[in-house]
């Protein structure tokens, strides 16, 4: 069995952090945004960020234990996902306190916006580094997923200009 590259470890360290950063963001969003209709949204993104970060952690472990990669729908079938703490207000003050100066509903929606095409940027980067096919297919899949909010996220802003 081979060593896991630090790279990769690194890479999942960085996307899990990013995936619980944009978890309480969202959360923290919910109860600032001015628009009602945003607030369903911005939970549906919460929640998908939580499935983001589960994945991510049930890889770390496997690597961790086995140094081996699994597939993002063996990820998807174990059970027992680690749950993400809902009162994560002192890990993450910083970044509530920049979602309480935020002034617009358009300002959260960036700093969403953001947030998304960071945590896309280092999926790539870690697909584009990785030699090993199982750890490409779950950061390009993250990539998809995050995607699909930075594509959410500017439709969610659209609407704001009608």
């Amino acid at each position: 069995m081979s060593k896991v590259h630090p790279d990769m470890l690194a890479a999942l360290t960085a996307g899990i952090q990013a995936e619980v950063a944009a978890y309480v963001f969202y959360l923290e969003a919910a109860k600032q945004i001015e628009d009602k209709k945003l607030v369903e949204p911005l939970h549906q993104l919460a929640g998908e960020e939580k499935k983001h970060f589960q994945i991510l952690e049930r890889q770390y472990d496997s690597l961790i234990r086995s140094e081996k990669w699994i597939t993002t729908a063996d990820v998807l079938k174990q059970n027992g996902l680690p749950e993400i703490n809902e009162d994560m207000h002192t890990e993450h003050k910083d970044l509530i306190d920049d979602v309480h100066r935020l002034k617009t509903d358009r300002e959260i929606l960036e700093m969403a916006l953001r947030l998304e095409e960071d945590a896309r940027d280092t999926y790539q980067d870690a697909a584009n580094s990785s030699n090993i096919k199982e750890a490409r297919d779950i950061f390009n899949n993250l990539v998809r997923f995050e995607q699909g909010h930075v594509n959410y996220i500017n439709s969610l802003m659209e609407k704001l200009d009608d």
